[in-house]
């Protein structure tokens, strides 16, 4: 896959497929970054911390049964965590089409939001549940 309009992006979150309700989606794998840097040195050294991973979207409301409002408004501080999968388009994984998956928990959530004559948006953040981190595989 070369340069790319993000058009087609999957996501799917505790099985369900929120794919046509959202707007934007960013995936981060992140891990800190820890300062190792001894007395002597002449430049910083640099030593990878804890993973922080999280998944941000930006939902179209809906609260029809089945849809954004259900399926997210169950899951708010549920510990155990839920899977979600995105993928840069619906095409099955491949190389040039990877998967990142982790299993998540949902620990703020906007049930309603918007301006007068605008959308309702629901802009979610998911982190990774104890234990978990984000994992990108192309198989």
């Amino acid at each position: 896959m070369a340069i790319y309009n993000l058009r087609d992006a999957s996501v799917v979150y505790n099985s369900v497929d929120i794919s046509n309700r959202v707007r934007s989606v960013t995936v981060t794998m992140n891990a800190e970054d820890l300062d190792a840097t001894a007395m002597g040195a002449t430049s910083r050294a640099h030593v990878p911390g804890l993973r922080d991973d999280r998944f941000e979207l930006e939902l179209f409301q809906d609260h029809a049964a089945g849809s954004v409002d259900a399926t997210f408004s169950a899951q708010l501080g549920v510990a155990a965590g839920v899977v979600i999968v995105v993928k840069p388009t619906s095409a099955a994984v491949s190389a040039t089409n990877p998967s990142f998956t982790a299993t998540v928990v949902l620990l703020d959530y906007s049930a309603l939001g918007g301006e007068v004559g605008n959308l309702s948006m629901a802009p979610i953040t998911l982190v990774p549940a104890p234990g978990s981190s984000i994992v990108r595989a192309v198989a």
